[in-house]
């Protein structure tokens, strides 16, 4: 028998992951009763077009890596199940959110309803998606706050969770404009390796990623 756990999936890039995207599931984690989360690499991110997409297999090595290093990072958490999948990749081009949940559910053993972890500058576009109207009746929105004042959604139907979250730097970006300036065999500076763990961080200079 398939065992059912409370699961979230959280959406992205990850080019590359960052000690954000870890920390972001640990206040989920913390605050809420989900205990499996899902990490979903874009083939191509419709809301911000990466110019420096990394191939999708050093994106899934990287996301792996993260997740060896999680429990050491927080061992305080409740036990977690990390996982990426390659859904969306394997599509090619632009996914649509609502054909990876309903792959989800065909998947995975997943309790109640699926999480959605989504920022709030999404928050104003959510009943443009494809499929909405189905898609709110699959999901629960979990809506990571950065704007307080942020205005609240007009839909009472759906099903919402907001969540503050503290860090809000770009960090995927501050990493790739410095490894775009790297010259030869010179070495990521300290404070953009502090950015990543220790793992996805040599993983990034041993692959001479994002250089130009």
């Amino acid at each position: 028998m398939v065992k059912r756990v409370a699961t979230a999936m959280f959406g992205g890039s990850f080019n590359p992951v960052h000690l954000g995207h870890l920390h972001l599931i640990h206040t989920v984690a913390t605050t809420t009763r989900y205990r499996r989360f899902i990490f979903i690499p874009v083939a191509q991110n419709n809301f911000k077009r990466d110019a420096d997409l990394a191939d999708a297999h050093h994106r899934l090595t990287m996301l792996h890596l993260s997740f060896a290093s999680y429990e050491k990072l927080y061992p305080d958490d409740p036990p977690l199940e990390l996982l990426s999948d390659p859904c969306e990749i394997e599509r090619g081009g632009v996914s649509y959110t609502y054909d990876t949940v309903r792959h989800l559910y065909l998947k995975y053993g997943i309790k109640g309803r699926l999480g959605l972890v989504m920022g709030d500058d999404l928050l104003g576009s959510l009943d443009k998606w494809h499929e909405y109207d189905a898609l709110k009746q699959l999901v629960s929105f979990v809506v990571i706050r950065r704007d307080k004042e942020a205005t609240a959604f007009h839909d009472s139907a759906v099903d919402l969770e907001y969540i503050d979250n503290v860090l809000v730097e770009e960090s995927s970006t501050t990493i790739r404009e410095a490894c775009a300036a790297l010259k030869g065999d010179d070495q990521l500076p300290l404070k953009i390796r502090s950015l990543m763990n220790e793992e996805v961080a040599a993983y990034v200079q041993q692959n001479r990623l994002y250089r130009s």
